[in-house]
């Protein structure tokens, strides 16, 4: 029996606290690392933490969020900057725009309430992914799975579950919301895991495949899952997964990324620990 694959959820604020997590994670894990741009003393942390989470060897995806434009062209500018950053070093990355988000609640509401309502948006997304992987199916979509996919094609993911009963509206317009991209369609490979309940009939299993590979005629469909909802009525749930959509802006002519010697010497100063490690253990 396969060891069951273990998801961690991290972040810049709560690092300390989740240096126990850091520890235990290991290749064929899967680590969402989630951040909020435009501070510009936080990218050099960034780039460490990522590198140091990257060793580890894991699946790394980000989830990074773009301030609010209010909050001026330079912070804007800088998430920018670190968007890519993290884009350089994570296995894919889900973006967000804290002015599509501001969308989902009142303008009105109190900024704590927001900001909670905002990262429970970022944590669906987890959610979803984890559900994926630990839902059992009559077609299952597994980790090796995923990780194909997310390698194959370099990009952003789009990531979203609905439910639904009829799908009366047209699909596009069910499926889109404010927060998440707007050429999701445009993706060059798409995953679907379609849930069930126990009063839909192969009829309406048919026409919604159909209605989904038309809407994403674009794209590959790399693997189709689905699974039983034990419950009474008709409730479909979907989760689509799509790779190699565009990054929602140009990356700035000023961007550098790592250069490549750092890597190789920071391997190679591993691989001399590990055999400095090996021959201590040896004389003991």
């Amino acid at each position: 029996m396969e060891a069951p694959v273990n998801i961690y959820q991290l972040n810049n604020v709560s690092l300390q606290s989740d240096k126990v997590k850091i520890e235990r994670l290991k290749k064929d894990d899967i680590c969402f690392y989630r951040f909020i741009g435009g501070n510009v003393s936080e990218t050099e942390e960034l780039t460490r933490t990522l590198s140091e989470l990257k060793e580890k060897e894991p699946l790394l995806i980000g989830l990074f969020r773009f301030p609010f434009r209010f909050e001026g062209k330079k912070r804007f500018h800088t998430a920018k900057i670190q968007y890519f950053r993290m884009k350089e070093l994570c296995d894919a990355i889900i973006y967000f725009n804290s002015d599509d988000l501001m969308q989902t609640v009142d303008e009105k509401t109190p900024i704590h309430e927001a900001y909670t309502h905002f990262d429970k948006i970022e944590e669906k997304a987890i959610f979803s992914m984890r559900q994926i992987i630990e839902q059992p199916g009559n077609m299952n979509i597994d980790f090796q799975d995923i990780e194909t996919f997310i390698k194959q094609v370099n990009g952003p993911l789009f990531l979203h579950t609905i439910e639904g009963h009829f799908f009366n509206e047209p699909l596009k317009y069910l499926i889109s919301t404010p927060y998440l991209p707007e050429d999701f369609v445009d993706g060059k490979q798409l995953i679907i895991n379609i849930g069930y309940t126990r009063g839909v009939d192969m009829e309406a299993f048919r026409l919604i495949n159909l209605r989904l590979n038309d809407l994403f005629s674009k794209a590959d469909l790399f693997k189709l899952g689905s699974y039983f909802i034990d419950e009474p009525g008709e409730r479909f749930e979907i989760t689509l997964i799509v790779n190699g959509i565009d990054d929602p802006f140009d990356k700035p002519d000023e961007y550098k990324g790592i250069p490549k010697y750092k890597t190789f010497v920071k391997k190679l100063q591993q691989m001399t620990d590990k055999q400095k490690a090996f021959i201590q253990q040896l004389r003991k």
